[in-house]
């Protein structure tokens, strides 16, 4: 199965300077193993009686391409090497697959 045309991977940081950085350290890990990234940041401002908000960089992987995308596996963990401070992720969207799931199966009920 192909890859998406470009993996969202979303960056949200304390301040501008740190989510700039995240967002150049991304977009050179994604080159270098081709995987095409779109990128969406943001800064998240601390509150007054909070602890500043930790870097979070989190790729957004459709669960049809879960098991056969291995380089975006590889470049989380690369992600994660090179910012050992940031919480690195890959989410799996896996609404539409379940959903379907469940229609199959009450439709399997209701025949039975």
């Amino acid at each position: 199965m192909a890859a998406p045309s470009l993996l969202p991977c979303t960056i949200a940081g304390p301040d501008r300077a740190t989510v700039c950085a995240l967002a150049e350290i991304a977009a050179t890990c994604s080159r270098d193993l081709a995987v095409p990234l779109e990128l969406r940041t943001s800064v998240v401002r601390e509150r007054a009686a909070q602890s500043p908000a930790d870097p979070v960089l989190t790729l957004h992987l459709p669960v049809e391409l879960a098991a056969s995308q291995h380089q975006v596996w590889c470049l989380a963990c690369r992600l994660a090497c090179f910012c050992p401070s940031v919480r690195v992720s890959v989410l799996v969207h896996g609404e539409n697959f379940f959903a379907a799931s469940s229609l199959t199966r009450a439709k399997r009920q209701r025949s039975a």
